[in-house]
């Protein structure tokens, strides 16, 4: 429970440009593994993206959940499409990965299955402002109905948005009318409550999008106050970790990183996925952390005894870094040797050791960005 709070205070608080109420966006996943693609919103059905990946915990325990759902509901217009993403766009043999899972599922997960791809990740998951999974996007007349875990997706909350019926004990929904009058007292008082708490995690969430870092310090204690005491703690954490970042100390958000990594180190491909985005993505190599870069890209190399080709290829990337290149043109050799199933991804191993030999070390990209 403390883990769902703090995904659904991440969802809350982030300075999110797509919000509950907006435009779905137009995009949709890259290719289907399961079921036909939701090419339209049509009037009358409600559209559920849950986004997931293999290596997450918390999504595959999402996915029994997610079909009891699809079994009750599919026949009343509620399409529910589990939408892999941070894991399939990585690379050919992660696509796989998670192709296999879903093939090892069977009947437990019946319901539609989609690759994302990084256009899907960009127009919903980063527009939103999200950096967890598992997370479901609702849709219903062509706009987002409601954002957040799908263990708070229920059969009453998914059948109300298809009836129209007002949401006023869902957190997520925004601009939601009261219930009707008729409720008993103590509900009201209950939604009153609701409201209040909302409006001290939104006036943190405006000041945070806005970057006002002296009004986010302003409001954290009340809106945190609305919180039990680990979550109190847990979001004064986050958000002081936030504004030290945007004030140019990343110490206290990589220790955060750490912590999180840490929970999670035996599996190789979060360990991957960590020490990549400390190397390539432009909101951390500004502060570049090597040393925790390191410790994730070799423990992922371990767990899978050197025979991927995506961590080796990582690691390689690291070692030159810290200005190691004979050590990162071995590894770079390995990733190459590893035989990557995909060509492209093998003709982009083999071009990265080239630049390496050359004295140069290229951009990170994918094999899809390198075709184009």
């Amino acid at each position: 429970m403390r883990a769902l709070l703090l995904l659904l205070l991440t969802a809350t608080l982030s300075a999110a440009g797509l919000k509950v109420g907006d435009p779905a966006p137009a995009t949709r996943p890259e290719s289907m593994l399961q079921g036909e693609a939701v090419k339209e919103f049509k009037k009358g059905e409600i559209y559920v993206f849950e986004c997931w990946a293999s290596w997450c915990g918390p999504c595959v325990a999402s996915i029994p959940h997610l079909n009891e759902l699809h079994q009750k509901l599919a026949k009343k217009g509620i399409v529910i499409t589990g939408v892999n993403v941070w894991e399939a766009e990585r690379d050919a043999a992660s696509a796989q990965r998670a192709k296999d899972f879903l093939k090892g599922q069977g009947d437990k997960m019946s319901y539609r299955v989609a690759l994302g791809g990084k256009a899907f990740i960009k127009d919903w998951l980063e527009a939103a402002g999200v950096n967890g999974i598992p997370h479901a996007f609702v849709v219903s007349e062509g706009k987002i109905a409601w954002a957040g875990h799908p263990a708070e997706l229920t059969a009453e909350l998914l059948g109300d948005i298809l009836t129209g019926t007002p949401l006023a004990g869902n957190p997520l929904a925004v601009d939601t009318p009261a219930r009707p009058k008729k409720a008993a007292p103590k509900v009201a008082v209950a939604d009153a409550e609701i409201a209040k708490a909302q409006e001290k995690l939104d006036a943190l969430s405006k000041a945070m999008a806005r970057k006002d870092w002296a009004a986010a310090k302003k409001a954290l204690p009340e809106a945190a106050g609305v919180l039990p005491p680990e979550e109190r703690k847990d979001l004064i954490e986050m958000i002081e970790a936030q504004i030290a970042f945007a004030n140019g100390d990343p110490t206290k958000a990589f220790a955060q990183i750490e912590k999180a990594g840490m929970e999670d180190f035996d599996d190789a491909e979060t360990m991957n996925e960590l020490a990549w985005e400390l190397v390539t993505n432009a909101s951390y190599t500004k502060f570049l952390n090597l040393p925790l870069a390191e410790k994730f890209a070799v423990q992922a190399v371990k767990l899978t005894k050197e025979t991927h080709p995506d961590k080796l290829d990582t690691l390689a990337r690291v070692r030159w870094l810290q200005g190691r290149k004979v050590e990162a043109l071995e590894w770079q050799g390995k990733a190459v040797g590893a035989a990557a199933t995909d060509p492209r991804m093998q003709k982009l191993l083999q071009k990265t050791l080239d630049a390496m030999r050359k004295g140069e070390l290229p951009k990170a990209t994918t094999p899809e960005e390198d075709d184009k």
